[in-house]
């Protein structure tokens, strides 16, 4: 095969922003979010033959996700569902935020912006992770760190959607 005679530029991304949204309310003490895709395989062999096929089985997705802990935990409990705050007064002080299984799937949004120089922030694309549901939370309390909760959680789909213009 011959040699290509022009390379592509080689962009490099300066820095990135991400504000991950629960439908319209913004999840501000995201820390880390890690979403994964895997198309997992099996490799099958006939009797007596040394070579294998692979097949390949339906994509899963899953994330995990890592806030800061707040005395106020009202988006930790837009993410477990289930409990809302109430609208005014705060909390009254008998809800019970924990894993629920039964609550029903929602749609996470992390909304990438570049993270310009001269001050402003473009919208550059969408990662969506299509009917999320939590299914398990950890409370991480370290003496020398602020305290934060992961949570981990699948989802049906996981895909991203660049911005109108971007690459133009």
């Amino acid at each position: 095969m011959a040699s290509p005679t022009t390379v592509p530029a080689f962009e490099i991304q300066e820095g990135q922003v991400f504000i991950v949204k629960k439908s319209t309310t913004v999840i501000g003490q995201a820390t880390r979010i890690n979403p994964q895709s895997t198309a997992q395989t099996r490799k099958i062999a006939r009797l007596g033959d040394t070579s294998k096929k692979v097949s390949y089985q339906p994509t899963e997705h899953s994330v995990s996700l890592e806030l800061y802990s707040e005395s106020d935990p009202d988006q930790l409990a837009a993410l477990l569902g289930g409990t809302a705050k109430p609208g005014s007064g705060g909390w009254v002080g008998s809800e019970k935020l924990f894993l629920n299984p039964t609550i029903a799937a929602f749609d996470l949004l992390i909304d990438v912006y570049d993270a310009a120089t001269d001050g402003s922030d473009n919208k550059i694309g969408t990662w969506t992770l299509d009917d999320f549901k939590p299914t398990s939370l950890n409370v991480n309390i370290q003496a020398d760190n602020p305290a934060t909760i992961t949570m981990n959680g699948e989802m049906i789909d996981l895909y991203y959607t660049p911005a109108a213009g971007v690459g133009a």
